[in-house]
């Protein structure tokens, strides 16, 4: 089972339309390294290492 905080899940949200790290950032109101770091712990979670293979994996498991 794959578990992402609310944090995680709002950022691969935004990610899945494309948006760039800073756009998200100022989107949710947080610093550009936060959404870096959320966007680490979502890769490590999903066991992926790009961003379309996050939103696939993620589409696939009903997460976003």
């Amino acid at each position: 089972d794959i578990h992402l905080t609310n944090g995680e899940g709002e950022v691969l949200e935004q990610l899945s339309k494309g948006l760039s790290y800073k756009v998200i950032a100022d989107n949710l109101f947080l610093s550009p390294s936060t959404v870096r770091k959320h966007i680490e712990n979502i890769y490590s979670k999903l066991q992926v290492h790009s961003k379309l293979e996050a939103v696939q994996k993620a589409k696939r498991n009903n997460l976003i």
